[in-house]
């Protein structure tokens, strides 16, 4: 995957860019190849072709450069509307999209537009820039493009959408503008690009649905329902395009499924395969034997070695066309038990069994088997077996073993003052609940209270807490925070005095883990310590062993003194580097769901360059705390 490069935020500044493209075009004089009105594509051109189609959102066209110069130049000077959120954007490798919104001043109508420029003259693909502007942008001219030459291969799917539709009468005004006519796409060309990104998991159900709604309206895959649906024939120049189109998203988005490699051992794949999330009770190949069709799994029928997760196209072709169906709805089955039901992810059954079957027409296979899935996606979204009995008996026989955490033994002056403290400690035993709960969020809060021996009304608590917020809408990406709190006890009673009514409208009503989306807010001097991670595979899957820089983002770290809070116990020799051991080795925490992974590769990098001791061994996080508190310098 690449990162898109925001050009330009307001119109003004976008017409300087595209006066420098329409500039270059206008050397080899005007291009005779291209078409005279932009081409409306998507869902807005389904619609206009079948009334029935469902409602659009936008108006995606192709056009280029200098019809792009004429649309906003249009809604400048109508006087009736204007821009909202107007962006250029540059896909390095890929190409330039202008998309944003147009509104009716009057009646506050709204078109959302999202324009794919297209030149035959000038590569838009690769843009020399030597800043990176923001909001505040310069009135400088930062950006080169080149032209095409014969070194330089000109072939794009847009220019190939453009000269497919260029005999195409049918045409539609854009709203809100008096004279600007776009194209219509005929259905062969809709029902083509749709086919090119299909095997994205963004979006999938709606492309999925779009799709077949089109093969039906192009008059495809009219069969009975003993004969398998398939690709529609269609003209050499269609599937160029098509094939052109993939090979673009693939540079954009990368590659769904690249990651797969069938030729390992069974065991192999499918602890590479597990998802970040899932914990397994049962084996992959048991739960195949409980969803079974036949005798055997029919996945078996498709191995010359069983040993191996390689199957063979030429076995599969050999099957009966209700065997093909019924060979992809076990291995949905399957995975709907083992990363939804089972993990309680879903509670839904038909939910599950969707969401799998997705993953295998997206990531999770590749090649002719996602291409039978998605071919006969309508035969195969209709769960037929009750998987609930399945996943409940599984997971009341087979119940999670909590792994054993690494028993860290302090050394002899410093497990004095823990046994000193201890009698003094008492363990918080119920905190409030987190508020706006999104879907497949989880939070762990623990504390304890610790007593002034030498004054009972003085008191400091520590609370830990760890959320994780996973999104599983095919791809996979989530977000890992971890705070340490620690401060005086009556501090933190004001706190809940204060959270009254407007407490609902937070995510934490103690008001004590700070918000974390690639930065923490809400920080303040009682965050002794605070842990961000984010981890973004895209369209794949990803596990605790894969590198830190393919998936996981930087992480996140702050750190803060405790002597203040260690202090007011009043117990001799207790620092604040000693009070933050001392909560570790009581609460004992650690995130959810292998959110550290990337934490622990940076410790035992570190450690591998001696910057932080092997000896004596630390909490994780203690080992974090300490090196980014003393700027980057361990004190032991």
């Amino acid at each position: 995957m690449i990162k898109p490069q925001i050009l330009a935020y307001n119109s003004k500044k976008i017409l300087k860019i595209l006066t420098i493209i329409n500039n270059i075009v206008k050397v080899d004089g005007e291009s005779t190849s291209l078409i005279k009105y932009p081409v409306l594509i998507g869902s807005r051109a389904a619609k206009w072709h079948v009334s029935s189609f469902r409602e659009p959102n936008d108006w995606d066209l192709v056009a280029t450069p200098s019809q792009s110069t004429l649309f906003i130049n249009k809604v400048r000077m109508s006087g009736a509307s204007c821009f909202e959120n107007i962006k250029l954007i540059h896909y390095p490798g890929g190409g330039l999209k202008l998309v944003g919104g147009c509104i009716n001043l009057f009646t506050s109508e709204k078109s959302n537009f999202d324009i794919e420029l297209v030149s035959d003259k000038v590569d838009l693909r690769n843009v020399k820039s030597n800043v990176t502007l923001n909001k505040e942008e310069s009135d400088k001219d930062n950006y080169e493009f080149e032209r095409f030459n014969d070194a330089r291969p000109k072939i794009s799917s847009a220019l190939m959408i453009l000269d497919l539709c260029r005999n195409i009468k049918d045409k539609v005004m854009f709203p809100l503008l008096s004279n600007f006519p776009c194209i219509v796409a005929p259905l062969k060309i809709l029902e083509a690009l749709k086919t090119s990104h299909v095997h994205w998991p963004t979006n999938f159900h709606k492309n999925i649905a779009d799709l077949h709604f089109l093969r039906i309206l192009s008059g495809y895959n009219n069969v009975s329902m003993n004969q398998p649906l398939c690709s529609p024939q269609r003209d050499e120049s269609i599937e160029l395009m098509i094939k052109t189109r993939i090979k673009e998203t693939e540079i954009i988005r990368g590659k769904p499924g690249a990651h797969i490699n069938l030729n390992m051992t069974n065991e192999e794949f499918l602890d590479h395969e597990d998802n970040l999330f899932v914990r397994k009770r049962v084996p992959h190949d048991d739960l195949h034997e409980l969803v079974k069709y036949g005798d055997y799994p029919i996945y078996k029928s498709l191995k010359d070695d069983q040993s191996k997760a390689w199957t063979k196209k030429s076995l599969f072709e050999n099957l009966d066309y209700q065997t093909k169906l019924n060979c992809v709805k076990e291995e949905a089955m399957v995975i709907a038990l083992e990363r939804y039901l089972i993990p309680r992810i879903s509670e839904n059954q038909e939910t599950s069994y969707n969401m799998a079957l997705a993953r295998i027409c997206t990531t999770l296979t590749r090649g002719w088997f996602r291409q039978f899935a998605i071919d006969n996606y309508p035969r195969l979204s209709n769960l037929d077996k009750d998987l609930l009995p399945i996943a409940h008996d599984i997971i009341d026989k087979f119940p999670i073993k909590r792994k054993k955490s690494d028993v860290l033994v302090p050394d002899p002056e410093t497990r004095a003052i823990f046994e000193f403290i201890r009698p003094y400690t008492e363990t918080i035993s119920s905190f409030d609940r987190f508020h706006n709960i999104k879907r497949h969020f989880s939070a762990n809060r623990t504390g304890i209270k610790i007593t002034s021996p030498v004054n009972n009304d003085i008191s400091v608590t520590a609370i830990v807490t760890t959320t994780c917020f996973p999104r599983y809408n095919c791809g996979t990406n989530a977000v890992w925070s971890a705070s340490v709190v620690i401060l005086p006890s009556k501090d933190l009673e004001i706190l809940n005095d204060k959270k009254g009514n407007n407490s609902d409208e937070k995510l934490d009503p103690s008001n004590l883990h700070p918000r974390y989306y690639n930065r923490f807010s809400e920080l303040t001097s009682k965050h002794i310590f605070v842990l961000g991670v984010k981890a973004d595979a895209g369209n794949d899957s990803w596990g605790p062993d894969d590198p830190v820089g393919e998936f996981w983002n930087p992480m996140r770290i702050e750190a803060k003194s405790a002597d203040y809070v260690a202090n007011m116990l009043q117990i001799p020799d207790l620092t604040g580097d000693l009070l933050f051991k001392y909560v570790l080795s009581c609460l004992q925490p650690t995130i959810q769901d292998n959110g550290e992974t990337p934490l622990k590769h940076w410790v035992n990098e570190l450690k591998s360059k001696g910057e932080i001791p092997i000896e004596p061994k630390q909490h994780l996080w203690y080992y974090a705390w300490n090196y980014i508190l003393n700027d980057g310098k361990f004190i032991s």
